[in-house]
């Protein structure tokens, strides 16, 4: 890991810590109001339901009381009474004093009678709720009733004892505590999930774009070699031909062919500075094309009498195939230039006596310029690499016919540039096809505009 993974690595884990820490402490904070919200309801429910079974156990014991001491199997009747109902309430029985006489099997140890019964109780008949702890800090809710002889709206009403339910409260703080531990583990195991996820994404991306980056480095190398090598070849045969003729005096037929030899140098570096110059500014992302309304098959027609000439020179038939006129919206000059760069390249590969066909139409909603041609053909081999630049089929032949191996990158560049497709198709000995399709782009109003 290098110093900007690493930067970028911690960057994201104290994001997502903080991230983590705040959604942790709104979830808890949540979960905590939550509960205290709604503690008061839950209590009043289970304070009813307390109330009915201390009320239920008074008036059962009230009958029994009042005819002398208590029952001798009373912690079975409280046993029997509380399993008949909700296994989690206990319920205790206790003299006037407040001392316990009996409760049943699920009742907790140490328990007395409820401090609001014994202060309460004594005065006035009526059910009364309490809490308590036991058993080293935790919480029961408990209602008593009180068991009374007479009649409870008077003051001769006589307290027998009090009938107590009673259950044990669950443990919040601990629960939220509980909680906060497991959603911390939680969210830490999840931190450590997503901090390792995001390595090993950083680890991927990185070794991408070191490959990528490599290639791109190799690709930069060989474009600059081959450049070098390109510029140097007619450097070298410029220079060759003034230090010859400068080597002792000429005739001027011999100034003449040397400086007709330096011409063709000249053309041939100015070719390849002018497509080196259309390559920099696609590579830069410069607009290359300007669309303007135009005729396609005029445009076709221009090129091909254009070329007329170099076939005939060939001894190589060019056909024209096109409709009497194609309107077409685009950039007419780097149309020229990509159907002029494939007619070149199909007449320098024909042999004499062949022929090469430029053909333009319609296919659905494109435009497609096809260039044809029945010569030597391309080896599969090359296919994938035919539009890169100075890619050569066949290196010695290109460079004595003046080629760079720079036309078809230009032509698929142009291409691109103007939203359209280009493929290729090649069988040796039987020729080649190069297939342009452009998207439409109509103006049935437009005049024609094709420079001759």
């Amino acid at each position: 890991m290098n110093r900007d993974e690493r930067r970028l690595y911690l960057q994201f884990g104290a994001i997502l810590v903080v991230l983590l820490l705040l959604a942790g402490l709104a979830w808890r904070e949540l979960v905590a109001r939550t509960l205290r919200a709604e503690t008061p309801v839950q209590l009043a429910f289970l304070d009813l339901a307390l109330r009915d079974r201390s009320r239920y156990l008074a008036e059962t014991l009230q009958p029994l009381r009042q005819l002398g001491n208590w029952p001798e199997n009373l912690a079975d009747i409280l046993t029997r009474n509380h399993a008949d109902f909700n296994r989690d309430i206990f319920l205790q029985v206790f003299e006037p004093s407040g001392e316990l006489i009996a409760a049943s099997q699920n009742a907790p140890e140490g328990l007395s009678l409820a401090s609001t019964a014994q202060r309460e109780g004594r005065r006035e008949v009526r059910w009364m709720t309490d809490e308590t702890t036991f058993d080293g800090g935790r919480k029961a809710r408990l209602v008593t009733y009180p068991v009374y002889l007479g009649d409870p709206r008077t003051p001769d009403v006589r307290i027998l004892g009090f009938a107590q339910a009673g259950l044990p409260l669950p443990d919040t703080a601990r629960s939220v505590a509980r909680f906060t531990w497991m959603f911390a583990l939680g969210l830490a195991a999840l931190g450590l999930g997503v901090m390792l996820v995001l390595r090993l994404a950083i680890s991927a991306a990185a070794g991408r774009l070191a490959r990528e980056s490599a290639a791109v480095q190799a690709a930069q190398h060989r474009f600059v070699g081959d450049a070098a090598h390109e510029l140097g070849t007619p450097l070298a045969i410029l220079r060759g031909e003034i230090d010859l003729a400068l080597r002792r005096e000429r005739t001027p037929d011999e100034y003449r062919a040397a400086l007709v030899s330096c011409r063709e140098e000249i053309e041939r570096l100015a070719r390849l500075s002018e497509s080196l110059l259309v390559l920099a500014t696609a590579d830069a992302g410069q607009e290359l094309v300007r669309r303007v309304p135009g005729d396609a098959a005029a445009l076709a027609r221009a090129v091909h009498a254009r070329f007329q000439r170099l076939a005939r020179e060939k001894q190589v038939t060019l056909v024209l195939k096109a409709p009497d006129s194609l309107a077409w919206t685009t950039d007419a000059l780097a149309v020229e230039q990509i159907l002029g760069n494939l007619l070149s390249n199909a007449l320098r590969h024909t042999p004499r006596g062949e022929s090469v066909e430029l053909e333009v139409g319609e296919e659905g909603d494109q435009l497609v310029f096809r260039v044809s041609d029945t010569g030597e053909g391309i080896p599969s081999a090359h296919l994938p690499r035919l539009f890169e630049r100075f890619h050569r089929v066949d290196q010695a032949r290109s460079r004595s016919a003046g080629g760079a191996g720079l036309g078809l990158a230009i032509v698929r560049t142009l291409v691109q540039a103007l939203d359209g497709q280009i493929e290729v198709t090649s069988e040796l000995g039987k020729g080649s096809t190069f297939t342009c399709r452009f998207p439409r782009g109509r103006n049935e109003d437009a005049t024609p505009k094709v420079d001759d």
